[in-house]
């Protein structure tokens, strides 16, 4: 049975039941001690929450659906600050293309009602079960990156209340360096109550070209090409096992694979196709394996038969040491094949390539200085517990990314080790240091 507890306005939630599912998150690798979940329901609620943290020394974990890897929306001894009743969603304007919503709405709701306009977010996320604040507080990639950059890119302003207990706004023109602070900072700074998102025209149906590669230079020198095309709407990149065996090494037999590349070339239309001859002219894929239409609006629900999978077969219950990083198309054009020879089998395939343009980034979302930057994801199934062989090459393969100059989606596992923020951020640690102890000189937000 739900225990509540009301101090001061705060609802506190700390029943065994409730408590245990907020002690860990989706990737299973880190357990935390929440001391009770908080769910407000309104800002008011929510400021409320904030002000009783600080007059109690108390710390809070923002949380959405829980969808990190290594910790980030697990408490450590302070309290679950869970966000997603503050969900709603405002009308959309047409005029300006935008949409403005509470931080707790899911993505699949913004999708359901900015589509009736015949409009949606310019980027949507591969998983739309995620909360706007959650996935706002990390970055956001999808297959129409390669155009609009992460959905961090496309936020035209937010309401914020700080550690501090501020309700201030905040946009690009008005408390830049608030906004620079929130969008990817993880909750570190500020929590975020609401936002209004840009909004891209779309068409009824999406006719998307399935490309196999035998070739990664071909592969790669394509997604550039096509990163670059105003003719296509939607870009992504698979690296897929074909034949496997068994090979003798140094230390010992070992499973081995041959890899091939694929790529899914969407166009958007409204009643005419695009040909493929029109669309695929000028790239040096190996086959053309397969052409799909259906509605657009369908087409963005395309990784839910995933999810279902992994919950129907027990996969969502197991570990997900998930990687993304952002690297350049040349440094991965080089250390990918090291890096598939490192991968075991056992992580499965469907390793993706997104590219992500990096222009009118928040100033502290971290993406590498050069051109052509990639978003390379290692998205295991799951991951037996306790399979530590496993853990040990991803580790090796973060730091290999690292290396040659990737920066960290900062969602995933980010390893069993202290994360180095100061390698991450680079020039621009000390401003993620002051902008902490600005809005949350007292810590409450952890």
């Amino acid at each position: 049975m739900e225990q509540q507890i009301s101090v001061e306005g705060v609802n506190i939630i700390q029943d065994y039941g409730s408590i245990s599912s907020a002690t860990t998150d989706f990737g299973n690798l880190v357990t935390g001690k929440t001391l009770g979940i908080i769910q407000p329901r309104s800002i008011e609620e929510l400021s409320l929450a904030i002000q009783f943290a600080k007059d109690n020394h108390l710390r809070l974990k923002a949380r959405g659906k829980g969808y990190t890897q290594s910790g980030q929306s697990v408490a450590q001894d302070g309290f679950t600050l869970d966000l997603t009743q503050i969900n709603h969603i405002c009308e959309v304007d047409t005029e300006s293309q935008t949409i403005t919503s509470e931080a707790g709405t899911k993505w699949q709701d913004i999708v359901a009602t900015t589509v009736t306009h015949g409009m949606l977010p310019c980027v949507l996320p591969l998983n739309l079960e995620q909360t706007v604040g959650g996935l706002l507080s990390t970055g956001g990639i999808g297959s129409t990156s390669k155009t609009y950059g992460p959905v961090v890119a496309n936020v035209v302003d937010l309401n914020i209340i700080t550690g501090n207990g501020e309700y201030i706004q905040c946009s690009r023109t008005q408390n830049r360096e608030l906004y620079n602070a929130v969008l990817g900072g993880l909750g570190r700074c500020g929590i975020i109550v609401s936002t209004t998102l840009a909004l891209r025209t779309i068409k009824k149906y999406i006719r998307t070209f399935h490309l196999l590669y035998d070739s990664l230079d071909a592969w790669m020198n394509d997604q550039v090409l096509l990163g670059k095309s105003n003719q296509i709407d939607h870009l992504e990149g698979f690296c897929w096992t074909s034949a496997k065996g068994i090979r003798n090494t140094i230390s010992g037999k070992r499973f081995f694979a041959h890899w091939l590349y694929g790529l899914q070339v969407g166009v958007e239309y409204n009643s005419t196709a695009p040909y493929p001859s029109d669309v695929l002219k000028d790239l040096n894929y190996w086959q053309l394996v397969h052409t799909e239409d259906e509605e657009t609006v369908n087409h963005v629900f395309r990784y839910q038969p995933r999810f279902e999978m992994m919950r129907a077969s027990g996969a969502w219950n197991q570990t997900h040491p998930w990687i993304e990083c952002f690297i350049s198309a040349k440094a991965l054009a080089e250390i990918l094949p090291e890096i598939l020879d490192m991968l075991p089998l056992s992580l499965g395939d469907g390793h993706k390539a997104i590219m992500v343009a990096s222009e009118n980034l928040p100033d502290l979302f971290m993406m590498p200085p050069e051109d052509n930057i990639l978003c390379f994801a290692i998205l295991p199934m799951a991951v037996a517990t306790g399979d530590t062989k496993s853990l040990d090459v991803l580790e090796e393969v973060n730091q290999v990314l690292l290396d040659a100059g990737g920066k960290r989606y900062l969602s995933g596992w980010l390893g069993r080790l202290d994360f180095n923020w100061q390698q991450h951020y680079s020039k621009h640690y000390d401003t993620w240091e002051t902008m902490k102890q600005k809005y949350d000189p007292d810590h409450i937000l952890s």
